[in-house]
């Protein structure tokens, strides 16, 4: 009965902890993640930036956002501060589509260290809700142009327009806009 409880505990004990398993996983990741909130901070008419030839469609609105850390409680990952440090940057080109509800948006950009260029759609999700004055969209861009020894990324949004579409104040108050994305960078193996 001894021998088998102490080879039980040698067995045990040779077993990663889940902590130990979970940070030889992120040492081996092939893949980095961002979370962080986009802030609008100007849109003008399209410059050539914007050109259709450069963006594969016709513009209608340039804007430039700024990237923000934000901060999440570890025990239920809820939002605690959205505004944090800034952390990059993106130029985007948006156009209509046929289908009313859906854009054409393109990117180029930073975050952290890694520039990345960007195309993708943005669709409307919802209008005035959770009340007037707020739209509701899912956007998304196919990240290329990254640094060496990335494959390729996804920058996802949820994101909300107000009334008053520049910066960090909505109207009506209380929603952090423009939007908090996610953004997944693939490594080479």
């Amino acid at each position: 009965m001894k021998l088998l409880l102490t080879l039980l505990l040698v067995a045990i004990s040779s077993v990663p902890s889940s902590s130990q398993a979970q940070r030889r996983s992120a040492s081996a990741a092939v893949e980095d993640i961002y979370i962080a909130r986009s802030l609008r901070v100007s849109r003008v008419m399209p410059t050539d930036f914007c050109g259709e030839s450069r963006v594969g469609f016709s513009s209608g609105w340039e804007d430039h956002y700024t990237f923000h850390a934000t901060t999440a409680r570890p025990s239920d990952g809820k939002i605690i501060e959205s505004l944090g440090n800034q952390i990059g940057r993106i130029h985007t080109c948006i156009g209509e589509t046929s289908n009313p509800l859906r854009l054409n948006f393109f990117g180029e950009g930073d975050l952290g260290a890694v520039a990345f260029t960007g195309k993708g759609e943005c669709e409307a999700a919802k209008s005035d809700f959770p009340e007037a004055g707020i739209t509701a969209y899912r956007c998304f861009l196919g990240l290329s142009d990254l640094p060496r020894g990335y494959t390729g990324g996804l920058l996802t949004t949820n994101s909300v327009v107000s009334r008053q579409p520049i910066g960090a104040t909505s109207d009506p108050a209380g929603y952090v806009q423009s939007s908090i994305a996610t953004v997944r960078l693939w490594k080479q193996r």
